[in-house]
């Protein structure tokens, strides 16, 4: 989704060996699966665990990134992780984080492909919704499911999504980030805009739900459910915010629009444009008008970003190459500046959907990932073909690489941030294997998790 100007990159056509690495050092690698009836024994410490909560996600206790951290593709393939069934993980072979498998050819039922929507927009990992469980969004191509994971113990529940529950397409699903109501999810299926509890899986009506709404897509939220943006139909021209604690709806129409990206604090719209290419303007719910506009290429363009709490991070294909990671900041009209690089990729995508309450706004992360092939041909680039967290403050940290080939869209990566930061969601074909599936990266935590605001 989004526009862009095609850069020249080239499919990647390479035969990486671990005896090219120049003496890295490994981690442990490992590949495991829960006990045998999919749950895993608890301890005394993991049960004070899950009645406390995980700690805080801290992507400073990640790798910093860096230009040599290729795929390790010798050692991926020894995981075999093509061959694990679903609820089985892995330690990346980079960074040692864990990795949760959570589709395979049989489940969530028989299929050649499991992925999930898009990079930005809805949330497609639910908060934990009963005890430490969460749903998950996923995707066959053609079908959305939701299933279930348990921390230590696998997936479980699969369901179909149907009837009036049904997403009509991609883009058109949302989890509730309010952990009030983490119970709670928003499905557009092409009348109306339904909100489900996800207990029960019916409908649940109240607080301006349910919304008559075409074709709505692009469905998603500010922090606690704040404010919903969604657009008519796939290419526009009608953008809608939705207020449901008012219980009022405000449109706004441009011919030249291309999608509507949210600020996660609420109030102010990013409006992708198709002309000027890849340029901006910012819509104030306060105002109901356009409050400021970029010119798009061939300066920095507004796509593919990661959308955050007053902050639009992006990267600059337009540059010199390696070109830098950039930022435009949403209550400042007209602006865009470069926060330094190099990127990890021109064939990007951002995501933010992590909401987070630093003191210093530029201190929120992001995660940008390649797509179209297992990594860019060349090696200037950060951590090719991994998943990047950085921040606006120079904070730049390889979480794993996924190890995605691809070059059918549907089934691109799409890294993307749980509601708390503590899990990112992405696709795989694992190095190649011929079928995709959908898979789950856990953040390494620190201090005590603060109370969500």
């Amino acid at each position: 989704m989004g526009s862009r100007s095609c850069c020249g990159e080239r499919s990647a056509r390479l035969a990486l060996t671990l005896a090219a690495l120049g003496g890295i050092a490994l981690p442990m690698l490992s590949a495991c699966a829960p006990p045998p009836g999919g749950s895993a024994e608890k301890t005394s410490s993991t049960v004070a665990d899950d009645k406390a909560g995980r700690a805080a996600a801290d992507p400073t206790l990640l790798p910093e990134a860096l230009t040599s951290q290729v795929p390790l593709t010798a050692a991926y393939d020894a995981l075999n992780v093509r061959s694990m069934a679903a609820g089985n993980w892995y330690s990346d072979p980079t960074t040692n984080v864990r990795i949760d498998k959570l589709t395979s050819a049989a489940f969530p039922a028989p299929g050649p492909n499991w992925g999930h929507d898009y990079a930005e927009g809805g949330d497609e990992v639910s908060l934990p919704y009963n005890g430490n469980t969460r749903a998950i969004l996923v995707y066959s191509g053609a079908v959305h499911w939701l299933i279930d994971f348990t921390p230590g113990v696998g997936v479980s529940n699969p369901r179909p999504l149907t009837g009036s529950l049904a997403p009509f397409m991609d883009l058109a699903f949302t989890f509730s980030n309010n952990p009030a109501t983490p119970h709670y999810a928003y499905s557009s299926n092409g009348t109306s805009i339904v909100r489900f509890d996800l207990r029960t899986m019916t409908a649940a009506p109240g607080n301006g739900w349910p919304q008559t709404e075409p074709r709505a897509v692009w469905l998603h939220q500010s922090e606690s459910d704040g404010m919903f943006v969604w657009m008519r139909g796939a290419t526009g021209p009608t953008m809608v915010a939705f207020e449901p604690s008012t219980n009022i709806k405000k449109t706004y129409t441009n011919t030249n629009m291309n999608e509507p990206r949210i600020d996660r604090a609420g109030r102010y719209v990013g409006l992708a444009l198709n002309s000027p290419a890849n340029g901006l303007s910012i819509w104030d719910w306060n105002t109901s008008s356009i409050i400021g506009s970029t010119a798009g290429d061939p300066g920095i363009p507004f796509g593919h970003n990661a959308s955050l709490r007053r902050r639009w991070l992006v990267v600059d294909w337009n540059m010199h190459f390696p070109p830098d990671f950039a930022m435009f900041t949403s209550d400042l009209p007209s602006s865009g500046e470069h926060i330094g690089g190099p990127a990890n990729a021109t064939l990007v995508h951002g995501n933010g959907n992590w909401i987070q309450h630093p003191a210093d706004l530029n201190d929120q992360w992001a995660v940008f990932t390649h797509y179209g092939s297992l990594r860019p041909p060349e090696d200037f680039w950060l951590a090719p073909g991994g998943m990047v967290l950085i921040t606006a403050n120079g904070q730049r940290r390889l979480l794993g690489h996924p190890y995605n080939t691809t070059g059918n869209y549907t089934f691109f990566s799409f890294a993307k941030f749980s509601p708390d930061g503590e899990y990112v969601l992405f696709t795989s074909d694992m190095d190649g294997s011929g079928r995709s599936d959908l898979f789950l990266a856990e953040l390494p935590t620190g201090a005590a998790k603060q109370a969500q605001r």
